[in-house]
């Protein structure tokens, strides 16, 4: 199984962010405080819901924004699989 695409919308410093993946290798470059980590841990969120940072949602969420989203697609026995998750600042009532 392997990551295909991904997209981040209003996820920490990402405003909307799209990115395609090699079957192979994929390298991460760039200056200090300018994101690596925060798509490393979207990825990790993707895939199982958790985060090494933090438990609450609220700190995934830009600023400016009520929620975020993450989408992507992972191949699968030759199958292309969509996930998604959004993450909200505000507790849904009873």
């Amino acid at each position: 199984m392997h990551l295909e695409n991904l997209v981040l919308r209003q996820f920490r410093n990402y405003k909307e962010q799209e990115l395609t993946f090699d079957n192979k290798v994929n390298v991460f470059l760039g200056e200090n405080a300018q994101g690596k980590t925060n798509l490393l841990e979207a990825i990790l969120l993707l895939a199982v819901a958790k985060s090494h940072r933090t438990t609450n949602d609220k700190d995934f969420i830009s600023w400016d924004a009520e929620s975020a989203k993450i989408e992507g697609r992972v191949e699968k026995h030759g199958q292309s699989v969509p996930l998604e998750l959004t993450l909200t600042q505000k507790r849904q009532e009873s």
